[in-house]
Formats: structure tokens, sequence, C-alpha cells
């Protein structure tokens, strides 16, 4: 165990509530029993429930509490744990925290600091302690789904027996290096078999962690099309709030609206935008140049056509033609008492809803593949999925140095960099550096 001195912070939101919870990790957790509750922490039983009161220096009482003790290194971090569930006043969690840290030898904990010391204590692994913080911020199920199967740690698992047969490759190849009389030559015909193997492997899990960062972030749609074919009613019918003002007039929606919805676990954020048309009105105008930032932006567009109408939308050249695109014909209750043209999309009515559900499947599924949503083998946090990227493109200069006979040490130095880059996801030979950057994005109690 790691010995390091004690920490403490808030675990909970700061806001007035029915229980707030405070932590405390380190070797200084028996002597705040003693000082704070005035309990004797020779009794304490590991993982029992006790019912105290917190006291002031002046002998006040603060609250009563619960708290629960925790012996190292049977806990979360490895070390001796407190956590302390008290009345949810700002005040009290407040002056709780400073009561504590008033203590011998303890201190604030910074960001992410309880998770990292679980790290540094070897009670996680670096891809399981990023997956709690991928746990909290997830906001659908999907992306819920996709943490809890990397904090189960299969893909941690796959990669880690990838980056062993690396080093079984390195291994080999600097040997015959170093003692070339006694090892003999490389089989080059073999590595390469085993750089096809270790590609392999990674294929799928470097597809499916495409979808996994699209479901982390969640999906955005780009709603474009003529004034009043009726965006705004498409999107507060999705929606199913009334957020954008419809209005029969043309050119109502001058700024942008947004809002997010679910959709079989995947997070939507569908945009209202200005109606696309020559206009001599700044505002609408501004509106419209605001559209082509948000183009660049965006993961696909909803491309809306109005069923009664006499000609369908001209499509504007600063769409990215690579982003999906989901035509969709709105009105279409009211094509019986029309003359409009022969629409082509998916069919919808803003005002009995038909087709809505029709189109919430289509622009999940022109996004992301269903059958890989329940893939334990995807990750969704955008740092190792761009050391995955990497690994990936190293191994294949490998491959390619190997059948052009390139020399070995060429070959050694692309193999170390590909290893290097699984071992930033599995946490083996990581940098302080890195530490601080991956804990600083989790809140202080954690």
């Amino acid at each position: 165990m790691i010995q390091c001195d004690t920490i403490v912070a808030i675990a909970t939101p700061m806001v007035p509530s029915a229980i707030g919870i405070v932590r405390v990790s380190g070797p200084g957790v028996a002597s705040i029993i003693d000082n704070v509750f005035r309990d004797d922490a020779s009794t304490l039983m590991p993982r029992q429930m006790r019912t105290r009161s917190a006291y002031l220096p002046n002998g006040k009482m603060l609250d009563d509490c619960c708290y629960v003790y925790y012996k190292g290194p049977h806990s979360f971090t490895g070390e001796d744990v407190l956590e302390i569930f008290c009345h949810g006043s700002t005040y009290i969690l407040s002056m709780l925290v400073r009561l504590i840290a008033a203590q011998s030898q303890c201190r604030l904990a910074k960001n992410g600091e309880f998770t990292k010391r679980a790290f540094l204590n070897g009670k996680l692994s670096l891809s399981k302690a990023e997956s709690i913080l991928d746990i909290i911020e997830s906001d659908s199920e999907a992306s819920h789904g996709i943490a809890m199967n990397q904090f189960k740690g299969k893909v941690y698992d796959t990669i880690s027996h990838l980056r062993d047969a690396l080093m079984t490759m390195l291994q080999s190849i600097e040997a015959s290096l170093e003692f070339p009389d006694d090892v003999g030559g490389i089989q080059s015909e073999a590595l390469i078999a085993d750089c096809d193997s270790v590609l392999r492997t990674l294929q799928p899990i470097i597809a499916a962690s495409d979808y996994g960062r699209l479901i982390k972030t969640g999906v955005t749609y780009l709603i474009i099309g003529d004034p009043n074919v009726g965006k705004s009613s498409l999107l507060n019918a999705l929606s199913g709030e009334s957020r954008s003002i419809v209005s029969d007039v043309a050119g109502t929606t001058r700024d942008y609206i947004d809002i997010s919805v679910e959709y079989d676990g995947v997070l939507m954020t569908l945009i209202d935008t200005a109606g696309i048309r020559s206009t001599d009105n700044d505002l609408e105008r501004l509106g419209i140049e605001k559209i082509k930032a948000l183009s660049d932006r965006c993961d696909g567009y909803i491309i809306l056509n109005d069923a009664t109408a006499s000609s369908i939308f001209t499509m504007p050249d600063f769409l990215d033609p690579h982003k999906p695109m989901v035509h969709v014909v709105n009105k279409v209750d009211l094509t019986q008492h029309s003359s409009g043209f022969e629409y082509d999309g998916i069919p919808v009515s803003c005002h009995t809803g038909e087709g809505l559900t029709q189109l919430k499947q289509a622009l999940v599924a022109a996004l992301i593949d269903a059958s890989v949503m329940e893939s334990d083998q995807m990750l969704c946090n955008l740092r190792q999925i761009s050391s995955l990227n990497a690994a990936f493109n190293y191994i294949t200069q490998v491959k390619t140095h190997l059948e052009a006979q390139t020399t070995l040490d060429i070959v050694s130095i692309d193999l170390r960099d590909a290893i290097g880059q699984l071992s930033d996801i599995v946490g083996s030979d990581v940098t302080e550096e890195l530490l601080d950057g991956i804990f600083s994005k989790f809140c202080i109690g954690k």
C-alpha cells in the first residue's frame, strides 16, 4: 500500500438535501473518529454502521450522523476509509469537512483522488477506474450499458492479452538483435501472422468503439428545410415539449433551438434551425449563417420537406455529403386535401403523430449499428479510443516493415510504440502527468 496523508471531501452535490456524504481516506481515520465523534476508534468493527454526534470545538453538537469504517486494504481506496452520512445542509457538510481537515496530516482531496488512490493501491485497473467516470457521466441507457461492460473488465482483458502478445514479439526481436549467434534469425512469416492475429482482434473493438463514442456523447441532428415546412413542429413533436415557436409566418425561427430526447437507449440532440432562403432580414441571415457553423459540428441531418408544397427543398452546398441524411416529409395528414408533389422520405405528421416512431428508429439506425449495442468489446472513453487507434496504426506499420524486410531496429521502435499505447489503456507504465490528466476530470469526492 502506498503510504500518504489523509484526505477528505464531500461526496454529494452541495445543494440542500435529505442526506449528505463526506468521505475520508488515509491513516488518520481513527483519530478523526476519536476527535470529531468522541468515539473510541479501538472498538470499531469494520463495515458496521454507527450512529454518533459530531461536535464543534466549543463542545456544541453539529449534527447526528451515521458513519461506516472500512479497514484497509479491504476498502475502495485500499486505505482506511470513513464514510459519514449527515443531514444534507450545506452548512453542516462544510463544517464537517472543516473539522476533519483541521486534524493532523489531513487535507482536502483533489479531483478524483479517491479513485486515483484505488488505482495506485492496486484496487482498480486504469481502464476500470476510467469507467467509473463514464458510469457517472452516462446519460442514457446505452451509454450506461457500455460503461458497465467496461467496468466489468472484459475489453480490458482482451487488450491486456494483446499487449502481452506484442511484448512476446518484441522480446523475440530484441533477443535476436542482442544475441544473434545464440537465438538465430527472426522468422518474419511467423511475426507477420502474429501481427495479423492482433489486428483482427483489434478491428471489431475499434469498429464497435466508434459507436461507443457516439453513444457516450450522444448523436446530434440538424433539422434543415425551407421556411414553414414544420421544423419547429417536428422538434416539439419528437421531444413532447413545446419548446420552439410554431407560426404560419415564414422566418419565425431566427436562432437555433436544441433539445435532447432518448430513444432505444440512445441520447439524440435535435437542433431546430432557421429556414434556408434568400432574405434581406439581417436577423434571419444571421440565423442561416449559424446553420453553416452547426453543420460542421452535427453528426447528421434531418432534411424536411412539406407534403403539401409544390417543390422539394434544394440542398445547400455547405452540407457534408459524408454525413447521414434522413429525409422526412411532414404534413402527410393534409395530403388528401392537397395537390402536392410525390414525396420521397419518411412520412410524418406532427399533428397526428404518424411516423414519429419510425423516424426515431431511422435516426438511431443511420448512425449506430444495433448489433454492436450489447457488445462487451467496446470502449466509450475518448482517450482510450485514441490510444487504440494509434496502436492499430503502429502494428500495421510493424507488419509493413516485416513484409518489406526492413531492419529489425525500425520494427522494434514501432512495436514499442504500439505496446506503449495499449499500456496507456490498461494502466501499466503510465506517467504521473497522464494520471493527473485522467483523474482531474473526476469530481472532488470521487
